[in-house]
């Protein structure tokens, strides 16, 4: 997209986009590492997914 002397192209910095001024490489790579579950937290969902479904009667595949 280009601008015109009407409408120039506004500068893209912090707050054009909303976030290019919140995220940078540091914080990018820390949320993926806490968003990874663990194996703790994979017992658990799996625990509560058998129970979800023993409540409703069906066998889990």
């Amino acid at each position: 997209m280009t601008g015109t002397e009407r409408h120039p192209e506004l500068e893209r910095g912090f707050g054009r986009d909303g976030i290019s001024g919140l995220v940078d490489a540091n914080r990018a790579l820390r949320a993926r590492d806490v968003s990874r579950p663990d194996p703790a937290d994979r017992a658990a969902a799996e625990q509560a997914a058998a129970t979800a479904l023993a409540k409703l009667d069906r066998p889990r595949h």
